[in-house]
């Protein structure tokens, strides 16, 4: 019954919104070369407008407030605190957008938008870039410079920075095989390519972006001869009513350069599956079902957690199976760190306990080729 209801809402939402359309476009402001994302949303009752553009040469998203006039005036604006900075004025016709642009002073520039030809930035990347196509047009003009080189475990790891944010990452270095760095730079290539792409549209209508919003830290945690396991743990804030912060394990075969999920390396139950591997239901069955309530008896037997005797008081119910459903979590020379997942006023109880391998052993999933160690 419940798939049903959410079959008839789905199908009523698509007839009520059923006009939408997204505009991908690029062309000038003057001499300034810029791209932009025009969505129109057309209800029964109302049009509502988002639109977000950026300059070639900084790459970070302007978010734009919009109205529409009789079907092909457009109108956009930046608005922090009430006052507006920006404008455009932009009549449609044919599949271009022309106009003019105005500060606050009302100083007049010229706008040329046509459709973006995204034949001219094609990309072998496997990121997806279906929800922000105009990620596509900024992975082209990414410029990635070397800036240090630390060891870890008597190998070579070169840290990047990103010329058009802040977005530093890393590459495997000289020392390594020449196997392993065919094989391995590419995926961390890709994962700095997402970091960057995910700090340069980190705005919000409030103030312009400085490519700071994402304050990340890269720390590895593991490396032998056939695994690397790092961490990735950010504080962001990208408009919306509040900041938010978290952290990403990964455990990536240097043979074969696969990520593996912490239920391709644990699994309390024959059950056992990655929310890639299953539809979501049955990912979270087990979750909820074999490995929240198994993780904390594991953790339990080390931490003796005591339920608080007033969570509104201390809401950091270590306790509390639910908060240990979809925990993050971290693989390091000394076994897993795991963090459980609060809600959001009660994020500053998210601490991380390490559970070593040996109590992990007998819970290694059979098909992780590798031992706990």
């Amino acid at each position: 019954m419940r798939k049903l209801i959410v079959f008839f809402f789905l199908f009523y939402s698509l007839l009520a919104v059923c006009q939408d359309k997204t505009y991908y476009l690029e062309g000038t402001l003057d001499k300034s070369k810029i791209f932009m994302t025009v969505q129109v949303y057309k209800s029964d009752n109302e049009t509502s407008l988002n639109a977000v553009y950026f300059y070639r040469n900084s790459l970070k998203d302007i978010k734009l407030e919009g109205k529409l006039k009789d079907g092909n005036n457009f109108t956009f604006y930046f608005k922090p605190g009430d006052i507006i900075t920006e404008k455009f004025y932009l009549k449609k016709s044919g599949n271009n957008f022309d106009g003019f642009w105005y500060d606050a002073k009302e100083k007049q520039l010229a706008v040329h938008l046509e459709p973006v030809n995204f034949d001219n930035y094609k990309s072998n990347i496997t990121i997806r870039f279906d929800d922000e196509r105009l990620n596509l047009v900024k992975y082209k003009f990414l410029e990635f410079k070397k800036q240090k080189t630390t060891i870890y475990n008597n190998k070579e790891i070169i840290w990047y920075s990103e010329k058009h944010c802040s977005s530093d990452f890393f590459r495997l270095g000289n020392n390594f095989s020449e196997k392993n760095k065919a094989v391995i730079n590419p995926v961390l290539e890709e994962i700095h390519i997402q970091n960057t792409l995910n700090q340069l549209s980190c705005s919000s209508s409030f103030e312009y972006s400085n490519g700071q919003g994402i304050e990340g830290s890269t720390s590895i945690k593991f490396l032998n001869a056939n695994l690397l396991g790092f961490e990735i743990f950010s504080s962001y804030y990208c408009g919306g009513a509040h900041p938010d912060f978290g952290g990403s394990g990964y455990l990536i075969d240097l043979n074969s350069g696969k990520n593996y999920e912490i239920d391709d390396i644990i699994a309390f139950d024959k059950s056992a599956t990655t929310e890639k591997e299953s539809d979501f239901s049955a990912f979270s069955k087990y979750r909820s079902t074999y490995f929240a309530p198994k993780l904390l008896a594991v953790l339990n037997s080390q931490e003796h957690f005591e339920k608080p005797k007033n969570t509104d008081d201390d809401p950091c119910d270590y306790t509390n199976e639910e908060y240990w459903d979809f925990p993050s979590w971290s693989y390091t020379e000394k076994g897993i760190e795991f963090t459980p997942i609060f809600y959001r006023a009660a994020r500053s109880c998210e601490e991380s306990f390490l559970v070593p391998f040996e109590k992990l052993k007998k819970f290694k999933n059979p098909k992780f080729p590798y031992d706990l160690k």
